[in-house]
């Protein structure tokens, strides 16, 4: 991090600072802005699948990027003001009983759905020179193509199980490390088997970014079901499936790239004066649990 050499901790900068970011920090917290990533990444595939649907070859695509921050803005203030609030959305505070994990996979649905539905679809369609009827039917199909978003409601749900296992920071030695493995088998095995029918159902569906994100991102429950019992393997699980799958849809959505940054490095920033420690970061911690 650029920001680490040019203001170390170690600089009267830093230190006078100190205080007003662990404020900040503190508010960030308690509203869950980390858990922005998840709630865009949601919307914004529900937008790539609507684009797949009249163009399945689209690729950086930079139109739409109004509609598309304007239905960033609307979930976050449903996430600020309703879900959070309410503590409907607990990912990664504690272990999810399965009504919980089953509520949360609708939330993840509905996000998907307000990314999907666009009113200017049956224009566009209308616009094909087309007859009524034939654009009545298209317009039919644009709403079935609904279903083609379950495989995005499957990754979910596979990657909420890893976060069934937290994981918190240790502020004096600046690491993270896991509060509880039980039924560590129970839960992987279903986020791996969860992943791996994503991909089929993608290939089902011929959606490239959902199949290849997903198998990309499968290996990752699957090294921590297999491998020792290490805070690592939890913090890879948890973090690179989001960033893969938030990748691949910026491909064909690149103007998501930029709220994403721009969160991103906020974070960093906050964190960094708060605790000395990059996060959210791409390394993970090889120091364990003493």
């Amino acid at each position: 991090m650029l920001l680490e050499r040019i203001i170390p901790t170690t600089s009267s900068y830093y230190k006078e600072r100190q205080a007003y970011f662990s404020f900040l920090g503190q508010k960030i917290d308690a509203q869950g802005w980390i858990q922005l990533f998840t709630i865009w990444t949601l919307t914004v595939a529900g937008i790539v699948v609507s684009m797949d649907f009249t163009d399945r070859y689209v690729y950086w695509e930079w139109d739409g990027w109004q509609i598309g921050l304007l239905k960033l803005i609307f979930v976050s203030i449903i996430f600020f003001y309703f879900l959070r609030p309410k503590q409907i959305w607990l990912v990664g505070v504690s272990r999810l009983n399965i009504k919980q994990i089953l509520i949360h996979g609708l939330i993840a649905f509905l996000l998907l759905l307000i990314g999907y539905l666009d009113t200017s679809i049956q224009s566009k369609i209308s616009s094909m020179n087309w007859s009524d009827v034939a654009a009545s039917f298209a317009f039919l199909l644009y709403l079935l193509n609904i279903f083609s978003l379950l495989p995005y409601v499957l990754v979910f749900l596979s990657c909420l199980l890893v976060f069934q296992f937290t994981i918190e920071l240790n502020e004096s030695k600046g690491i993270w490390v896991d509060s509880q493995w039980e039924n560590k088998f129970e839960y992987l095995s279903v986020s791996v088997i969860l992943m791996v029918l994503a991909v089929c159902t993608g290939i089902y569906y011929k959606d490239p970014v959902i199949s290849t994100a997903g198998a990309v991102a499968t290996p990752f429950a699957a090294i921590a079901l297999i491998w020792p019992s290490h805070v690592r393997h939890l913090q890879r699980a948890r973090f690179y499936p989001l960033f893969i799958f938030a990748m691949f849809i910026s491909v064909r959505a690149p103007w998501f790239l930029i709220p994403l940054a721009v969160l991103f490095f906020v974070l960093r920033t906050v964190n960094y004066f708060r605790y000395g420690i990059v996060h959210p970061s791409f390394g993970v911690d090889l120091l364990e649990e003493e």
